[in-house]
């Protein structure tokens, strides 16, 4: 199987279980006649995101033992891995969150976090979560940074107002004494990004969650998270199965209003790789599939290649993620052309790894940076040559029919 059939499979088996299931004969026999190489498997669960969704799902779907082994061991000990992940990091959440409420700080959950203790994953263990996300006021942001301080978690790296503006920071990390991670966000991105970034509205709309101290952003703010973060970030989640997930995921919550969500696109400058993403999920989702019509080919298709080759490269986790992230970057770029981000992030090094004054400083910044810029350069050569240029067209949503009896 090639990279673009593997992730159709790992696609299809996690619509149909989320679903409710069965798996219908097509689908076993599918997953019986499954042949790759361990490592393509491997790129494909570890670097789309969706290792222990695909383990919940053969699980859900009793597809375990027509699974080639080599794939469910992985998958399984994915979910398994992912489940103890959410235990720990609900305990996380709910002992900071208690501290801060009880300082007077609003705390909201974000991204997996608000999945997870909003009671919309439909396992534990269904969504790989490696640290929690949560937001503030930003306010009181220097009071919340005290408070997990008091609670021995530090700051990962020192925040630089200085940085360019297209690395200046909207959260923070902080690590914790077992070395858990807490991103404290203050906004949800640059402002370059927005309507994107601005939570103004978001601690009035928060719901109530399932444990004590956190509160959840509106199903509708959640799945807007999601989704400017898929098509806005630098990530090597971006344009991959695990951000079609999530959109998913998000959608099921009670209360979601695509309608809403519609109006913020209208609203939205630059709409058109927001709503990309949204078709992406639709493949996932029949709740957006009766809204935006589905991507005939979506991005954790087109990149499946990139996705391939990479994640099967013996560099470090690091290299792999920063080179996978370049691939979703290059692809926005390439369809919608906005290169200005493009260049800015490969003409500036990332502030935390050029730290320090002086001469010696200089010239580890200088050496630093070329090597940046040869590494992007040689990336963008790569993908020119091995992914064909695209021209996107401008998604509309499907017309909402009017109630009946009205003109």
């Amino acid at each position: 199987m090639n990279p673009v059939q593997l992730r159709r499979l790992l696609a299809r088996t996690i619509r149909i279980a989320l679903d409710g299931g069965p798996a219908h004969q097509q689908l076993i026999e599918r997953w019986s006649q499954a042949d790759a190489r361990p490592d393509a498997w491997y790129a494909a669960l570890i670097w789309d995101g969706v290792g222990a969704a695909v383990g919940w799902a053969l699980a859900a779907l009793d597809l375990r033992g027509v699974a080639p082994p080599d794939l469910d061991a992985l998958a399984a000990e994915a979910c398994e891995e992912a489940r103890r992940q959410c235990v720990q990091q609900a305990a996380d959440l709910e002992r900071i969150g208690v501290e801060l409420q009880a300082t007077g700080i609003p705390v909201i959950a974000l991204k997996g976090s608000a999945l997870l203790v909003g009671n919309v994953l439909p396992a534990l263990g269904l969504r790989w979560m490696n640290d929690v996300d949560i937001l503030v006021p930003e306010a009181q942001l220097e009071q919340a940074e005290w408070v997990l301080e008091s609670l021995d978690y530090m700051r990962k790296t020192p925040r630089d107002t200085s940085a360019p503006e297209v690395f200046r920071p909207y959260h923070d990390t902080f690590i914790g004494p077992a070395a858990q991670t807490v991103e404290l966000h203050w906004r949800l991105g640059p402002r370059r990004w927005g309507e994107g970034w601005d939570v103004e509205g978001w601690f009035a709309r928060a719901e109530p969650a399932s444990i004590p101290g956190a509160q959840l952003p509106s199903a509708t703010d959640l799945f807007w998270h999601f989704l400017v973060h898929d098509a806005r970030n630098h990530a090597w989640s971006s344009g991959s199965l695990r951000a079609a997930l999530d959109l998913t995921l998000a959608a099921r919550a009670r209360g979601f209003s695509f309608a809403e969500v519609l109006r913020r696109l209208e609203a939205d400058p630059r709409p058109e790789p927001l709503l990309e993403a949204v078709a992406d999920a639709a493949n996932l989702s029949p709740i957006l599939a009766a809204e935006v019509e589905p991507a005939p080919v979506p991005r954790y298709l087109r990149l499946a290649g990139w996705r391939d080759t990479i994640g099967r490269r013996n560099w470090k986790t690091e290299r792999v993620s920063e080179a996978i992230a370049w691939g979703a970057t290059f692809e926005r770029a390439r369809r919608y052309g906005l290169w200005r981000g493009v260049l800015d992030r490969a003409l500036q090094i990332i502030p935390e790894a050029a730290a320090g004054r002086g001469v010696v400083a200089a010239i580890r910044r200088t050496f630093l940076t070329l090597r940046h810029v040869g590494f992007v350069g040689a990336l963008a050569v790569s993908h020119i040559l091995s992914i064909p240029a695209s021209t996107a067209r401008r998604r509309k949503p499907l017309a909402i029919p009017a109630p009946p009896g009205t003109a």
